[in-house]
């Protein structure tokens, strides 16, 4: 049965993720794991009732609190079990932020900060725990969806920036990635900073970003005829906007991107950049066509990687915009929000758990695609549309709410079994 090959799937996922664990506690993060992607809301409470709990409550509250297990080491197998599975040619990464309302002045790291969403009958500060995320975009077929990795919160004190964050990242990325896998960074114009640009060459990645329009581009300076004093130019004529249309040809092409295909209309060329001491990048102008049939205004885009044209740098860039799809399902559909630990550690792990409970449905929805969506669920009139992560998790809510989750794990064997009996007489009932 396709049901049962997807429900085999995720069996064999997460026995291949929960050998980062140890072997005493796997049976009781087994539980958590099932309990927060069944309820999806964010508290362990709810987590706890949603299955049928095989240990008192303190059980579950020691295994967060003093359980000696590491979470950044299940977050390197998440995405050793992504590359895996996709297999793809290049890895794109992208590193975003965003911020979690609180009330309370108790909660870790909690600060005002500045929201640069300026969204209407919104503060432009607000009070919260401001999250860098470092997310990784996966492709199977003509599907595409970002998938969390490490969230990380910015100390309420000290000096810690949001750049040095994500410059934290990138090393820890470094360490993950195995040899051979080109990677790129996806980077929106708050990030594209030289110090986390520069790091990212040192480690032999390439970053893609968007910068600001009035960023001081120069073309190469002509060859000195003439010895005299002073040292060799750097810099040659500065490009601005109206002068790269009269020297570059403009470039028309239809590109799916932010959901359908659109006309772009861009140009590409190659420059000195300044605020990256003068390094040699490729540069594209680019707009495309809204819904409403007008043109965006002008949009600046940068890409360290020499080998990528015009149309390859916007079409990678464009990709990044799913991390903002991946941070709205997290924290309104699985429940980060409503996410509440008293320490930054516990609170890390919390979010770990979290982040694979949004990413393991997510990633069977991509793999499997629609029709296996609509075998584990039945939605008819959601019919010809893509799988979500919710979807996913609501069908697999259906078969092990309220289930000894802890049985389906063999200790002998040290892998997740379920019981084909089960999975048989559910599918037999909604068929």
């Amino acid at each position: 049965m396709q049901q049962c090959q997807t429900i085999i799937s995720l069996a064999q996922w997460i026995t291949f993720l929960w050998q980062a664990l140890p072997k005493k506690l796997r049976p009781t993060l087994l539980e958590l794991l099932f309990g927060c992607m069944i309820s999806r809301s964010g508290h362990i409470t709810q987590a706890y009732l949603a299955i049928s709990p095989a240990r008192f409550w303190n059980t579950y509250y020691k295994v967060l609190q003093k359980g000696a297990w590491s979470w950044m080491a299940l977050t390197k197998q998440w995405l050793t079990l992504i590359c895996q599975i996709i297999l793809p040619e290049e890895i794109l990464f992208v590193i975003d932020d965003m911020i979690v309302f609180r009330s309370s002045k108790k909660a870790p790291s909690v600060a005002l900060h500045h929201d640069h969403a300026k969204r209407p009958n919104r503060p432009k500060y607000v009070w919260g725990q401001m999250m860098v995320c470092l997310g990784v975009v996966c492709r199977v077929g003509k599907r595409w969806a970002a998938l969390p990795l490490i969230t990380r919160m910015i100390p309420s004190v000290g000096n810690k920036s949001k750049v040095a964050a994500a410059i934290l990242l990138t090393k820890v990325l470094n360490q993950w990635i195995q040899a051979g896998f080109k990677v790129r960074i996806l980077l929106d114009a708050w990030y594209m900073k030289q110090s986390l640009i520069n790091e990212a060459l040192q480690l032999n990645m390439h970053v893609i970003g968007q910068v600001r329009r009035d960023t001081a581009l120069f073309l190469p300076p002509e060859p000195k005829t003439k010895s005299g004093p002073g040292r060799p130019r750097k810099y040659g004529l500065k490009l601005s906007l109206a002068l790269v249309q009269d020297m570059f040809s403009l470039q028309q092409i239809y590109i799916n991107a932010y959901g359908k295909e659109r006309l772009f209309e861009f140009y590409c060329f190659t420059a000195k950049v300044r605020f990256l001491k003068g390094r040699t990048s490729v540069l594209v102008w680019c707009r495309f066509v809204q819904d409403s049939g007008k043109w965006t205004k002008w949009h600046l885009l940068l890409s360290t990687d020499m080998s990528l044209n015009g149309e390859n740098i916007i079409a990678r860039y464009a990709k990044r915009w799913l991390i903002e799809a991946c941070f709205n399902e997290l924290k309104n559909t699985f429940g980060l929000k409503e996410a509440w630990q008293q320490t930054r550690q516990v609170m890390a792990r919390w979010r770990c758990l979290i982040c694979l409970a949004y990413g393991i449905p997510r990633l069977l929805s991509l793999v499997f695609g629609h029709a296996a969506g609509q075998q584990l669920l039945s939605i008819p009139w959601r019919k010809n549309r893509p799988a979500t992560a919710g979807w996913t998790a609501q069908a697999l809510a259906l078969i092990f709410r309220n289930s000894r989750v802890r049985d389906f794990w063999d200790r002998k064997e040290q892998k997740l079994v379920f019981q084909e009996m089960i999975l048989e007489q559910h599918f037999r009932k909604t068929a």
